[in-house]
This record gives structure tokens, sequence and C-alpha cells, in this order.
């Protein structure tokens, strides 16, 4: 406690010094060091930020692919239930009764079947004309679920005879007469997917069910942004540039979310498949609908099949993302404010941000030279363009498997010209340690040297425009999900840094309802204050 009380004296002694001045001499850009932060303590920064573009694959092609097929096979007739064949198993007095169970489930994007108890103890089911939200026509030559056509009442007594004809019928049809309706679903999922991720409402499709048409492709009119969706490459291609080039200068991670999992499973609930079924325990017994669309999105992981050369570290999973970043190397004193002294000698702060780029800044991480150095407080400085909303903190890493984090701060970045009296952000440098048992430990932040030759050098970036968190690099950093409620900040991934490190993370407020808005600001360090031994 001592040794902490004597660091909060050192660095209000020097903060009474600043605010009677107005600004530090400090030299920023070049390495002779200052008064607050000796020569040679630190060798630099390791700054990670968001790039004006991103160069992403078409990150969600298979994935939409993947869950449309998945959702319209399982929950119809052309199922797993098919041999490699496409044929069901054979009937007999042993099993139909429990195929009768199977089959029951087997149009049933299209109807919901209904269990009967009759007067006679008869076991009866009978159909509801009840539809998911993304269908298709009811009435399709071919496709007209004879469970719900024939019987007496519209009942249906479990009977072998019958199931035989069923399945004959059935093992008529061409699996393939869905291709088409998986497409045209597909694309629309694909462009809803990515409005998922940047945090919109998704657009909702305009589907038009005929009652006349003879084939599946003509049974549904889907149209998306006033453009008809008919399941080729061409048009998903046309309709996804837009979305993708949006995407390329607004997305912040490569891969999915823990939030964007839960915000998809229930977008496909209720928009997909809708409350009319959801929500009504007749057709969604035991919130079996719930289960499977959450089991389906799992499997629909488009990056668990992938070959991996032999040597090759495997591409980070989907469902693992990192940060669609660059990282940058500012060394010595080169990511500190200049000093506010112009030309002539007058005090200035024209000049203060001179030497730093305007980025979408997500974390900073201070990469000490010299051992077992503890801080106490950092003051940083921010400059933008536009009113700017951010929340601050610090991450501390022990080297040894445990996380520490300082309270959250709020700061609000005017727009306005830097003013040193007023677009300072002091932060007092007390953890809490990171667990699920929510721990309030309290611990003194010691750094070790930081390795930049880690692994080869993997994590160096001192090229003068950065390097792209991409291939291996990949693994070495996570996402902290925003605040915003969409979005991620790029930090480093402490499970592969074998040394202590101190990391400062920006997480920018950012608003959904604007979804053309940037945030450019500049910030830089003003100073750094080791505690006092």
């Amino acid at each position: 406690m001592k040794k902490l009380f004597s660091g909060i004296l050192v660095c209000f002694l020097v903060a009474v010094s600043f605010l009677t001045t107005g600004c530090f001499n400090l030299p920023g850009g070049d390495d002779t060091g200052n008064l607050l932060y000796p020569s040679g303590t630190i060798s630099g920064y390791k700054v990670c930020y968001k790039p004006t573009q991103y160069n992403f694959e078409r990150l969600f092609l298979t994935f939409s692919d993947n869950i449309v097929s998945n959702l319209f096979t399982y929950f119809t007739f052309y199922n797993y239930r098919f041999d490699d064949e496409n044929n069901f198993p054979g009937v007999s007095e042993d099993n139909y009764l429990t195929i009768w169970d199977e089959a029951l489930n087997l149009d049933r994007v299209r109807y919901q079947p209904k269990f009967v108890n009759d007067e006679d103890g008869v076991q009866y089911y009978t159909y509801d004309n009840v539809g998911w939200n993304w269908s298709f026509g009811d009435n399709i030559e071919f496709l007209i679920n004879p469970l719900i056509s024939s019987g007496t009442n519209g009942k249906l007594e479990k009977n072998k005879n019958i199931l035989e004809d069923f399945l004959a019928r059935i093992a008529e049809y061409n699996i393939y007469y869905l291709n088409d309706i998986i497409s045209i679903y597909s694309t629309v999922l694909e462009y809803n997917i990515y409005e998922l991720v940047l945090g919109r409402t998704p657009t909702a499709p305009v589907i038009e069910i005929s009652d006349t048409a003879t084939t599946v492709l003509e049974s549904v009119k889907v149209t998306l942004n006033s453009q008809i969706v008919d399941g080729t490459t061409t048009t998903r291609d046309t309709i996804m540039d837009p979305i993708q080039e949006e995407f390329s200068l607004y997305g912040t991670y490569v891969g999915f979310s823990e939030r964007d999992r839960e915000n998809l499973t229930n977008y496909i609930l209720e928009t997909v498949i809708g409350d009319q079924i959801v929500n009504n325990p007749t057709y969604n017994k035991n919130n079996e609908y719930q289960t499977k669309v959450a089991e389906i999105i799992e499997n629909a992981n488009p990056t668990s099949n992938q070959d991996v050369e032999e040597g090759q570290e495997p591409p980070r999973d989907f469902f693992d993302p990192y940060p669609a970043s660059k990282i940058k190397d500012f060394n010595g004193t080169a990511f500190y404010i200049n000093g506010g002294i112009d030309e002539n000698g007058n005090l200035s702060n024209t000049n203060a941000f001179d030497h730093i780029q305007s980025a979408e800044y997500q974390s900073f991480v201070i990469m000490p030279e010299q051992e077992d150095l503890s801080l106490c407080a950092l003051w940083l400085a921010f400059e933008s363009e536009q009113p700017i909303d951010a929340v601050i903190r610090v991450r501390y890493y022990n080297g040894a498997g445990r996380l520490f984090e300082t309270a959250k701060q709020q700061i609000s970045m005017s727009g306005d010209p830097f003013d040193a009296t007023t677009d300072i952000v002091m932060m007092d440098l007390v953890y809490n340690e990171i667990s699920d048992t929510e721990l309030d430990t309290e611990v003194d932040m010691i750094l070790d040297p930081f390795d930049n030759e880690l692994d080869g050098g993997i994590l160096k970036a001192d090229d003068i425009d950065g390097k792209y968190v991409t291939g291996t690099l990949a693994h070495y950093y996570n996402i902290i999900e925003s605040d915003s409620g969409f979005g991620a900040i790029g930090v480093l991934n402490h499970n592969r840094i074998p040394f202590s490190y101190m990391e400062i993370v920006i997480d920018v407020i950012k608003d959904p309802n604007e979804p053309q808005a940037t945030y450019p600001f500049k910030m830089g360090v003003v100073g750094i204050f080791p505690t006092a031994e």
C-alpha cells in the first residue's frame, strides 16, 4: 500500500505541474526521451487499428449455403433419413411404427403436424396448413404431401400400408427439386448475415407464393431490395457486391462471434421460420426448433473441414474470430504527442499530432526494455475531426495465465482541435482480475521486457505502412466485442504471449443507424509514470 501511495503522490505532483503549465514539453517522434519517461525504459508501442479498408474474402457464402441447406433438408422429406441412394429404409411390421414417427415430420417447412387422441383410443395425426415465413407453394405437382391429402376428415391412422404408399411416392421425388429454393434463400440469408454483423436490422425479403405453379422454381418469387432473387450465381453476385463492399469498409473482424450466433439464431427463429410456429407449443414441442437451429448453425462452420498442409498452422476457426486490423510499431517515443511548442517557441497545440496518422485505434501495447517495470498511471491525448465517444480500459497479463483489467472509463472527443487542458485522459492503473467468479483482486502491474522477436518476429510491425493481422499473425490476436452492440476491438491473444504486458483498449461507440459513418481520430501518449520505489 505504501508503494501505491507513493506512486499516486508522484502522479499528483506531476499532474499539478502539467495543469499549471498547460502542457508538457515532450519530444514526439524521436528517441530522446523525457523526464517522465526515461530514455531506454521503453522501446516503443505496438498499436492495433482498423484500416480504412480490409480485403475480406467472401466470408459468409459457404456459411449461408450450409445453414439454408441443412434447415430445409432437416425439416422436409429431403433429409438425413435417406440412405446413400436417396431411398427410405424398407418398411416391415417391426419398424413401421418407428418410421411413422419420422414420417410425421417430413414436410414441416410447409405444414405443421399435430397429434390427435380420438374417442376410440386410436392415435391419429392431422396437419395444419401453417408454413414457415420462408416457404414455397403447397400445391406443387409431385410435392403434395399424401399424408395431408389422404385420410378420413384429414385424419390418418398409423397404418403400414398407408406408410408404404407414402414412402413410395416420396422416393420418386428427386432430391434436387429443392436446390433452386435453397439457392434463392441462401442468397437472402448471406445478405442478412452481413447486415447482422454490421449491427443493422436485416432487410426483409418480399416473398410471394404461387397457388398454381407446377414446379418448385415457379412456386415462389423472392425479391430483395427490389431485385428478384432467382438463385443464379450471377444474380447472387450482383446482390452481394454492394454489401460486401460496405463490409470491407466497416467490418471489424473476420469470423463469427458468440453475439453473432445468438443474433442469427433469433433471426432464423423469428424471421425465417416465424412466431406462428416457434411460439406455438403444438408445433414446437420441447423447443425443438430452438435446439435444432442452434445445432445447424454450429454445424455450418465453413472452416471445420478445411485441408491443412503438413507443418502449417490451421486457419483461425470461423467461430473464433480475429480482428480485421493492422498493427504498427511506434519505436522509441514516436507515439508521444509533440510538446505544444511551435517553431517560434510559443505555446501551441496545432502540431501535437503531426507525426501520428488518423485512424480508428483499437488498442496499443507498451513495449518495455527493462525488467520489472511497474507503472502507476498513464496519460493519453486524443484529437478528432468529429465528436466521438469511446470507452477505454487497460488490460494487464501477468505472463502466467492471469488477466487483469482496470475499470472502464468513458471519454468524449469533441471534434475540435486538440486542447491540452481538456483533451488529456488520465488513467489510474488499478487492476481487477478478469474471472468467471468475478474475483475482486487488486494487483501491482509488473512488466517484463516485450520480446518483439517472439516466434521469429511474427509480431514485429515496424514497416511504415503497418502489417495486416492475417495468416499466422491472426493466431496472436483476439477480439473483444464492442459495447456498441456490434463490431469488435483487436487485442493481443494472451494465450500466445509468454511474458507480461500492458495493453490499452479503446472501444469506439458506434451508431448502427448511421451505417456510412467512420470514426477516425488521433491519439498519443502524454506521460507514463513508474511506480515510486
